[in-house]
């Protein structure tokens, strides 16, 4: 076996076949930027090439899935011309890209909040657990952006256009039960032991025998991964001119404003 790769951002383990994934930036709420996109793309990608992983499992470190973009990151909001810098959305494609193409069973354990991306990327995994308390919301109109993830496909295809533009368009805030209704969530699991549980679920489809796992996956994907890998492709290169427009520099400003204005009031409150 290959040593587990050390990252900054992102702990990796792996027992009985079942590589764990965790998102560590718990102080940011596992926010995304560079660094972090970055290492779930190497923890991806050996956890892909190491024979002894039958399952990939991501989950997040702390209260939150992922609080979404990090849109006070340098890496992610450093150049002047964009609001979301083409290093980001690259790595962020190659990560898209990198879950696709992968035969091995891919399962994501929400934690808690999970707007943007922790919403987008659910339906690129095959089984997707939630604890009770996660909240789903795609705030991308509301800043002028435009669906990643592949979730201009995948959501309409898993939940139906009303349920997908609902969250893509209206932007509206759904609970994890609702997302079990729709088909986007595997299944709610209760919050005490709530990783103890999807660990479960993964070391007994570890068990499993391995080529049969790896082909019935291929099997599930052969009519959908060309598809998948094509509205990746289309939705970046949109993201990247959508990102470059003085409506999403507009109102991502007055998003950061409005968060500022926000902290601002929480201090002054515990005064």
């Amino acid at each position: 076996m290959s040593a587990l790769p050390r990252l900054s951002n992102l702990a990796v383990s792996l027992k009985n076949g079942v590589a764990l994934l965790k998102y560590n930036r718990p102080k940011a709420g596992n926010a995304l930027n560079v660094p972090l996109i970055k290492d779930i793309l190497a923890g991806m990608t050996w956890a892909n090439n190491e024979d002894q992983v039958k399952v990939i499992l991501q989950t997040g470190e702390g209260r939150l899935f992922t609080a979404g973009l990090d849109l006070q990151d340098k890496s992610v909001s450093g150049q002047q011309s964009t609001v979301i810098s083409d290093e980001f959305l690259d790595a962020m494609s190659d990560l898209h890209k990198t879950m696709i193409n992968s035969n091995k069973t891919l399962v994501t354990a929400v934690n808690g909040p999970a707007p943007g991306w922790g919403t987008t990327s659910l339906a690129l995994a095959d089984l997707v657990y939630a604890s009770p308390d996660a909240v789903f919301f795609t705030p991308f109109v509301e800043l002028g952006i435009c669906a990643e993830a592949c979730s201009s496909v995948t959501f309409a295809k898993i939940m139906g256009h009303q349920r997908a533009a609902s969250l893509l368009l209206a932007g509206d805030r759904m609970t994890a039960s609702e997302l079990e209704s729709a088909g986007l969530v595997t299944k709610v699991l209760p919050t005490e032991n709530f990783l103890e549980g999807v660990l479960g679920t993964c070391y007994r489809i570890a068990k499993q025998p391995s080529e049969a796992l790896k082909f019935n996956k291929s099997l599930m994907m052969r009519t959908s991964r060309q598809g998948l890998l094509e509205a990746n492709e289309t939705e970046v290169k949109s993201l990247k001119e959508r990102a470059r427009s003085q409506e999403a520099r507009s109102a991502v400003d007055a998003f950061l404003l409005d968060q500022e204005l926000r902290r601002q009031k929480k201090a002054q409150a515990k005064l």
